[in-house]
Parts: C-alpha cells; sequence; structure tokens
C-alpha cells in the first residue's frame, strides 16, 4: 500500500507491519496508522510482514509452513526497500520466529542505508528476560543493528542497561477512537446499576492469557451467588485451548454463567463492549493490549494483571484493579469489590474514558511517532 506524497522535502518513511486479516491488536493499530494523517505529514509506504493467511495460534510459532511464509515476507520487505528507498524504516516485530525475520528484515534495511526504528509489540520479559542466554545475544546484536527501538511501556526502560546507548522511545499503543466516543459518554451519562453484571473479556483465550484463572474465579463468584454472569470473546493462542476451557466450563458446572464467543471485529464488538459492565483482563504477559484501550473508551472499569503494559493503562484504584497474574482469589475480590461498590464503578466508568481520550488516541500518538521519525533522522 503506498502513499504519494506531493511534497518531495517529506521524509521517506517505510513502515513494516500488519494488517488485518486476522483482527488483533497489532492489525488494529496499523490499520489506525495509516487512517490517521500520518500519511500527510511523511513520504510514506507501507509493506505487510506477516501472513494474512494465518490464524493467531499459528503466528509466530516455528513450521515448515511459516517458514516459508517468512521467507516471502522478506522478498517482499526487500522489494519495497527497493522500490520506495526509504530515509527511515519502522519494522514491527513480536516473538519467537516473528523477530527472527524481522531481524533479517532489519538487516536488509541497513545494507541498504536506511536507518532503522525497531518496534517490538510484546512485553520485555517475554522477548529477553525469560529467554536463554543465546537468545538474550542474538536480540542483542539486533537491537545494535538499529538506530533506537520503540517501545510500549515503561518496563522497557531496562533496555538502556542490556544495550547501553541505545535510543530507547517511549510510545503507548493509540487508535482511533472515534467509534467508541458515543458509546462511552452515553455509559456514563446513563450511569447505569443492573441488578445483574456483565464481565467481558476479549483477545486471544489460553493458559497464558489466564482464562483458566477467569474460569476459577468465576467460579467462586458463582458460590457466592454474586449476580454477574461472563463473556469470553476471541480464539485460541495455542491449537486446542478454547477447547480445554470448554471442558472446564462443563466440568464445574460454569455453563450457566460463562459463555464463549467466536473472534468479534466492528459492530459485533463493539455491541460486546456495549453490553458489558466491567472489562477483565488476567494476562500474564503482555505489550500494551488494543482490547484494553478500547474497553477504557467505552467507559469500562477494568480488571488487570501487573504485567507489560497493563499498569501504565490501568490507574489501580482510579480506572481499574490490579492483580498479580496467576492469582483468581485476586481475579475474584477485585470482582467483588466492583460487583458491590456501584459507586466505585462508575466513578472508574469516568476515568477510563477519560484517560482513554487523554492518552490513547491516535493522532496525539501521530505527533509522538514524526518526533521520533525527525530525532532519529537528526542523529549523527
Amino acid at each position: 500500500m503506498t502513499h504519494p506524497s506531493f511534497n518531495k522535502t517529506k521524509p521517506r518513511i517505510l513502515v513494516s507491519g500488519h494488517l488485518p486479516p486476522p483482527m488483533g491488536g497489532i492489525a488494529t493499530y496499523y490499520q489506525s496508522l495509516l487512517s490517521s494523517s500520518l500519511p500527510q505529514q511523511v513520504d510514506l509506504d507501507f509493506v505487510e510482514t506477516s501472513s494474512q493467511k494465518r490464524t493467531g495460534a499459528e503466528s509466530g510459532t516455528f513450521s515448515f509452513s511459516n517458514l516459508i511464509s517468512a521467507i516471502n515476507d522478506c522478498v517482499r520487505f526487500t522489494r519495497a526497500v527497493i522500490k520506495h528507498h526509504p530515509q527511515l524504516t519502522h519494522i514491527a516485530t513480536t516473538l519467537e520466529l516473528s523477530f527472527v525475520k524481522h531481524s533479517v528484515c532489519v538487516l536488509i534495511a541497513r545494507l541498504f542505508r536506511s536507518r532503522v526504528l525497531l518496534h517490538p509489540h510484546c512485553g520485555f520479559p517475554a522477548l529477553y528476560t525469560d529467554q536463554t542466554r543465546w537468545w538474550q545475544w542474538f536480540i542483542r546484536q539486533v537491537i545494535r543493528l538499529t538506530n533506537g527501538v520503540v517501545v510500549l511501556s515503561n518496563e522497557w526502560n531496562q533496555l538502556n542497561s542490556v544495550v547501553p546507548g541505545c535510543p530507547v522511545y517511549y510510545l503507548p499503543n493509540a487508535i482511533d477512537l472515534s467509534a467508541y466516543r458515543n458509546l462511552g459518554s452515553g455509559r456514563i451519562a446513563e450511569a447505569k446499576n443492573p441488578p445483574q453484571l456483565k464481565v467481558l473479556y476479549l483477545g486471544y483465550m489460553g493458559k497464558s492469557k489466564g482464562s483458566f484463572d477467569l474460569l476459577e474465579a468465576a467460579r467462586g463468584t458463582m458460590s457466592k451467588n454474586i449476580p454477574v454472569i461472563f463473556d469470553l470473546v476471541g480464539e485460541d493462542v495455542s491449537p486446542g485451548e478454547v477447547e480445554q476451557i470448554k471442558q472446564q466450563i462443563d466440568q464445574t458446572g460454569l455453563g450457566n454463567v460463562v459463555t464463549l464467543h467466536p473472534t468479534a471485529s466492528n459492530t459485533k464488538k463493539i455491541d460486546f463492549f456495549r453490553e458489558a459492565d466491567i472489562f477483565i483482563y488476567p494476562s500474564y504477559s503482555e505489550g500494551m493490549p488494543i482490547a484494553v484501550i478500547e474497553a477504557m473508551a467505552c467507559g469500562l472499569p477494568i480488571i488487570a494483571t501487573r504485567v507489560g503494559g497493563l499498569p501504565d493503562l490501568v490507574r489501580d484504584g482510579n480506572n481499574g484493579i490490579l492483580v498479580d497474574a496467576g492469582r483468581p482469589d485476586q481475579l475474584e475480590s477485585a470482582l467483588e469489590s466492583l460487583i458491590l461498590n456501584p459507586e466505585l464503578r462508575l466513578s472508574m466508568q469516568v476515568n477510563s474514558y477519560q484517560h482513554a481520550f487523554d492518552e490513547y488516541e491516535i493522532e496525539k500518538h501521530v505527533k509522538r511517532l514524526v518526533d521520533i521519525y525527525g530525532k532519529t533522522l537528526a542523529i549523527a
């Protein structure tokens, strides 16, 4: 997708990322970025470096088909570099095969004399701290090839000690929030307190996302006759995990309390946000989840774990409650607090809405990103 510029003094930027399908957080981010004012501010070209044929569960894992896709992605990237001849290449990446593939893209961009910004859409521990020493060494070498790293959350401050001298630019995720503005403001104006509340989870599902902890917390609220039901919306992190979640729901008698739904997007996703009263995100490892930003813009109080960029999004006691990962008892306690305290819940609705539009709206993000591009191009 090429965005021609009539002003040849604009810097030539190549952005490497992912667009839907599948519609995940990263795809939503880059879709919002390309629909923003960024293409008018720079001479922008975009290249897809993630197969749109894979499901979320297949992405990033090592397999023969993914290896072939990765090679094709690198070829496509090389052609884009040759065609656009960018002064700066902005490369998105995540974990495992994605990082290996995009390390090749970093090398290609540098060989063609482009400056490079690496943009990891994941948590620092998952990419580096929790890995083997060999993998850590490899990551350090790749980062040293770049001209800077764009990071999602404050936990990435550790990168300064890992790769001294590497410019680190803090840039939280953002998207176009216009579709959620009326929903959020309407929720706040209505200030409803229904007799039975609905808790929403939206994203990938599986052990690493805290899905089984959420089921344990739901069982606790059910045993106390707390008036709440749960909607879990999404697909597997790894193949077969949704089936395991279904089995646990059946085995624990949660069928009347917990409902599983397939991945939702566009109006269907907005309908889930509209019907919800609380948004929950009990993940074990994160970058900065777009779904939480969307939920905040919809005026929902958030219950989330203290991992990745979630503490940047959720101000504990202000627009939500933070708990430790792997602690269903804390999830249950947080749910009970919000369900049984409508005044607290309603105040968090207001704070979530305001925080989302103050910090995570795409045009404010673009202004910061263009500034980062300028600083990177100005480095001698």
